[in-house]
């Protein structure tokens, strides 16, 4: 994939319009969108990258049009989803630092959380609203009664800003993955595994994620614990890092990381909340250094 979208303007651009298209239809392969636009940026600079984001978008326009929809939600479903990854990805470019791309992905989803906040004060009632019209789909497919089927509503809606941000915070962070080791095999090979078993967050960020969840604790605040599952998925990701260093510096063979996806896949939930623990504690202790200064 990497080699079609680097072999120039035509590929690329053909890369970026089918992989948005087809994400409208299977929504998790908007990865591959994002990760050809961050690729792009990383190796051509913004410039570029903006081109095939407005052109990404321009699609969504497109599209919204043709099903006579308003193209003004295309505009800003396509400035949602490629602004960011336009600006991590430059900043990536630039300082070639995770730990700062990272700060900075959880620095966006906590403006983004307070924002929504700020604009929607009763943001369960905002999402109830918004899940209403998949009341019918929920009594025809699961029989449930008008009462049961309210309250799993108001349940799910007291959630999902959250897991909306922490779902932008996974998809960005991955979507930046594949693009930086799409770039590592085209012009680094073996660079991006160096890269990814370094990743570190930093105290500061691990010491105001130790503080929310105090917060949470003796305030039961639904924000604080929004903010909390965004850093948590975050912090996932030095835990995963953590694995593949100790497993290299160790000698250890592959099959453990293989281990560790599958429980992933199983208990993805649990072994997130897991993996980030050992992040967060592999700010303060760093693991990696202890394990290299024993050998």
């Amino acid at each position: 994939m990497a080699g079609f979208i680097m072999a120039g303007r035509i590929q690329a651009a053909i890369f970026v319009i089918v992989s948005t298209l087809v994400s409208l239809m299977l929504p998790p392969m908007l990865v591959f969108s994002n990760a050809a636009i961050a690729l792009i940026t990383l190796r051509k600079g913004w410039q570029q990258g903006i081109i095939y984001a407005l052109l990404a978008t321009a699609t969504l326009m497109l599209v919204s049009g043709y099903l006579k929809q308003d193209i003004g939600r295309g505009f800003i479903a396509g400035l949602v989803t490629w602004l960011p990854i336009l600006v991590i990805a430059s900043i990536l470019a630039v300082t070639s630092s995770w730990s700062k791309t990272l700060q900075l992905i959880l620095l966006i989803a906590v403006v983004g959380i307070l924002l929504f906040h700020f604009l929607y004060p009763d943001a369960t009632a905002f999402w109830i609203q918004l899940l209403e019209p998949i009341k019918p789909l929920l009594k025809q497919s699961y029989q449930f009664s008008e009462a049961n089927i309210d309250e799993s509503i108001k349940i799910a809606s007291q959630w999902m800003t959250g897991s909306f941000a922490a779902a932008f915070a996974l998809l960005t962070i991955v979507s930046l993955m594949i693009a930086r080791n799409w770039q590592a095999m085209l012009f680094n090979p073996g660079g991006f595994g160096e890269e990814f078993r370094q990743i570190r967050i930093g105290k500061q960020a691990s010491i105001g994620l130790l503080i929310g969840i105090a917060l949470a604790v003796f305030t039961n605040n639904q924000m604080i614990t929004e903010l909390i599952m965004v850093a948590i998925a975050i912090f996932m990701f030095q835990g995963l890092s953590l694995a593949h260093g100790l497993v290299k510096l160790r000698g250890m063979g592959t099959g453990w990381l293989i281990v560790l996806y599958v429980l992933m896949f199983i208990l993805f939930i649990q072994m997130i909340v897991l993996l980030a623990t050992f992040g967060l504690v592999d700010n303060f202790v760093d693991f990696r250094q202890k394990q290299a200064s024993k050998k």
